[in-house]
């Protein structure tokens, strides 16, 4: 039986993407492809994506809800913060939004191996930063692909997921002294420890720029990839 995801068609929130939604209404309906696939599996790829893309919504606007509340002000070289509970409830959402968000683009990558698998070793794609070095890739795929990888925006986020997964949460410049503390920008470079601020970035401003980005990006690759797939 084919698997269903009604939930796919169902999003509201963030940047919408037709050529996915047109990706998973060819793939449900059984549209005959011009090259063989295993349906199901390309279906649970793309499903998996639509879940994520939905968490992320979610998340971001429960990022940009707290940005709002947090009230802060500064005494000297801190500031201070009303609420921790707040705040907290901050930090831990950044954290999830930057792990989920980067999910969705690691299912990508085994959308793509599962349907190109003829031209793509897919037993060597486990993340989506294993597109780099695929083999036989679609030209317009690659560029796309490479093009993306290569954003400063892009790099400094894949520093971040990085950090989130294997160094410490996205609280690394959290820094507490009784009750002062300095507020949560994101670091100038993820790749340290201890890290300034300098740059002030946003969170809220930060994670709905890569939000965007990703989801344009998604919406690109499902049309390349329903072009593959059906040549439409």
């Amino acid at each position: 039986m084919t698997i269903q995801f009604p939930i796919l068609y169902e999003r509201k929130k963030g940047p919408q993407t037709p050529n996915f939604r047109k990706l998973s209404g060819m793939l449900r309906d059984g549209t005959p492809t011009k090259i063989p696939i295993d349906r199901e599996r390309v279906m649970l790829c793309h499903g998996g994506i639509g879940i994520k893309m939905i968490f992320v919504c979610d998340i971001m606007e429960k990022i940009q809800q707290l940005s709002g509340e947090i009230k802060t002000w500064r005494d000297g070289n801190f500031l201070y913060i009303k609420d921790k509970e707040l705040f907290y409830d901050l930090i831990f959402n950044l954290d999830i939004f930057i792990f989920e968000l980067y999910s969705v683009l690691d299912y990508l990558a085994l959308e793509i191996a599962e349907i190109l698998k003829s031209r793509v070793k897919k037993n060597k794609i486990k993340y989506f930063t294993d597109l780099k070095n695929a083999l036989s890739l679609d030209p317009k795929i690659k560029l796309q692909v490479d093009n993306f990888q290569g954003q400063p925006w892009f790099k400094y986020f894949h520093k971040m997921r990085i950090r989130v997964v294997h160094m410490l949460p996205v609280n690394l410049m959290f820094l507490l002294y009784g009750k002062a503390v300095e507020f949560p920008f994101f670091p100038d470079d993820p790749r340290h420890v201890r890290s300034t601020c300098i740059q002030k970035y946003d969170p809220s401003t930060e994670c709905k720029k890569w939000l965007e980005e990703v989801f344009d990006f998604i919406d690109n690759m499902c049309r390349d990839l329903g072009r593959e797939l059906f040549g439409s």
